[in-house]
C-alpha cells in the first residue's frame, strides 16, 4: 500500500525536476587574429523594465568589455576621450551602448497538483561605434525563459545570479559577433 503511494509522489517530484533550460554555449573567442580597431566606451545607457533581474550598468559594461576583448577583434579602453576629433587615428571609434531589459510573465493553472509559471527575461543591445568619418552598428536580442511552476506548492529552486549571468554573457557575446561583423562589412 506505501509503495502504491510512493510511485505517484516519486513520479510527481521528478517530472517537476526535470523542466530544466538548456544554455546556448555563444563562441566569440578569437574570431580575429589581429585587432581590427580600439574602442573607447563613451556611454552605457540602461533601461530595466524587469521585476525579478537587478542588472546595473557596471555589470553590463564589464561584461560588454569582457566579450569584445573575447573576440580579439578589438582593443578595449574605458579612457575617457572628449570628443570623436580628440581620436587618434582611424581606427579608433567611440562606443555607445543602450540596453533594455524586459521581463513577461506568464502563469497557467494546469490543475490542482500543478501550476505552470514561466517568465521571458529579454535583453536588447544596442552598440554605435563611430569616430569623424565612419559609424559602425550592431544591434541584437537575447532571451532566456525561466520554468517557476510549483508542483504541490513547492518551488523549483531558482538560481537568479546564474540566469542574469547566462543573459548577460549571451547577449554580450552576440553583440561583440555583430559588431565585428559590421567592421568586416566596412574594410
Amino acid at each position: 500500500m506505501i509503495k502504491a503511494l510512493l510511485i505517484p509522489l516519486f513520479f510527481l517530484f521528478f517530472s517537476g525536476c526535470v523542466d530544466k533550460k538548456n544554455v546556448i554555449f555563444i563562441d566569440n573567442m578569437g574570431l580575429c587574429s589581429k585587432s581590427v580597431a580600439t574602442l573607447y566606451i563613451n556611454s552605457v545607457e540602461m533601461q530595466n523594465n524587469s521585476q525579478t533581474f537587478n542588472v546595473t550598468k557596471d555589470e553590463v559594461t564589464l561584461s560588454l568589455i569582457n566579450a569584445l576583448k573575447e573576440t580579439n577583434c578589438f582593443v578595449v579602453s574605458t579612457s575617457k576621450i572628449d570628443s570623436v576629433h580628440s581620436l587618434e587615428s582611424k581606427s579608433d571609434y567611440l562606443l555607445d551602448a543602450k540596453v533594455s531589459l524586459s521581463q513577461d510573465k506568464q502563469v497557467i493553472e494546469e490543475n490542482f497538483f500543478k501550476k505552470v509559471e514561466k517568465e521571458k527575461i529579454i535583453m536588447l543591445i544596442s552598440l554605435l561605434a563611430h569616430n569623424q568619418t565612419t559609424t559602425v552598428s550592431a544591434n541584437t536580442k537575447s532571451e532566456l525563459t525561466i520554468d517557476k511552476s510549483k508542483i504541490l506548492g513547492f518551488k523549483t529552486e531558482a538560481d537568479t545570479v546564474g540566469d542574469k549571468s547566462t543573459l548577460l554573457k549571451n547577449a554580450t557575446k552576440k553583440v561583440s559577433i555583430a559588431l565585428n561583423d559590421g567592421f568586416i562589412k566596412i574594410r
